[in-house]
């Protein structure tokens, strides 16, 4: 019996590792604009989820809306492209509870747009992303007995990949991904890769590897915003993520979204500021 334990330990461990390297692996290799559909399609893979997708908050507010999924069509399950904040649904509780809801037939029986669902027996999860954005990850599926405990953990590696893109640790003189970063927090040496410089107006040439040399290029209101993110005397570990401006030759400033993750150093490395720039 012990045996039996054991090794379903051990596949579960398998499972889950495979989903968190596939995940990293998936937002290093990734650009940008395709990242959260790749995200999100490993969900498909990893577990019997039918349908996957995140809402996102709605400019005013009030209600989550959705912006990326995969799998069958949203319709088939009676879902809606959009959902109340204030609402009874499972997307809005998740959400205004900070926790995840597994829910089966019989809790769906009694959700607001049970009459929009198809007969059988489904089950849903409703998963509020990490962070301040305020998103939610939603997945229903009809495998009997509904989403197990690797499903679980695996969904819930999603919504962290969705909500906090795997920063990129590169090796020293290994070439980074077009939209990653990677700075030296002792001494502001930034190595970046060459889409986030275009998003900067900077050509490779031009660029003296400096992170002054792309915060001059900030609107001047958002630069204390920035500095904070990439200055050492603000150095906390952990997700961070931040929208800002940037000054344009030629038309409005272009808004652009870092998310990354700053790195203790160790055995003679710095502290480092590593992930990814990207056109908001």
């Amino acid at each position: 019996m012990s045996n039996v334990v054991s090794e379903g330990a051990t596949a579960r461990r398998t499972r889950t590792s495979r989903a968190e390297l596939a995940l990293r692996t998936v937002t290093a290799a990734t650009a940008a604009g395709d990242r959260p559909r790749r995200v999100l399609e490993q969900a498909l893979v990893f577990t019997s989820a039918a349908f996957v997708g995140v809402y996102t908050r709605a400019e005013s507010g009030d209600a989550l809306c959705l912006s990326e999924s995969v799998g069958v069509p949203r319709t088939l399950y009676g879902l809606r492209d959009a959902y109340p904040l204030t609402g009874r649904f499972p997307l809005a509780r998740a959400r205004r509870s900070g926790q995840a809801l597994w829910l089966g037939p019989d809790e769906l029986a009694d959700c607001a747009d049970a009459r929009r669902m198809p007969a059988g027996d489904l089950f849903m999860a409703a998963l509020p992303l990490p962070g301040d954005g305020g998103g939610c990850l939603l997945a229903v599926t009809e495998s009997p007995g509904g989403f197990d405990s690797e499903d679980r953990e695996c969904l819930e590696l999603v919504a962290e990949a969705v909500a906090f893109p795997a920063p990129i640790e590169t090796a020293h003189g290994e070439e980074l991904p077009p939209d990653a970063f990677s700075l030296a927090m002792d001494t502001g040496r930034v190595e970046v890769g060459d889409d986030l410089l275009t998003l900067f107006g900077i050509g490779r040439a031009d660029f003296d590897g400096k992170v002054e040399t792309l915060l001059a290029l900030t609107v001047p209101e958002d630069l204390p915003a920035l500095m904070s993110v990439v200055e050492a005397d603000h150095m906390s570990i952990g997700e961070r993520e931040l929208e800002f401006r940037v000054l344009q030759p030629d038309g409005p400033p272009r808004w652009l979204r870092l998310r990354g993750r700053l790195l203790p150093g160790g055995e003679g490395r710095p502290a480092r500021l590593v992930g990814t720039v990207a056109d908001a």
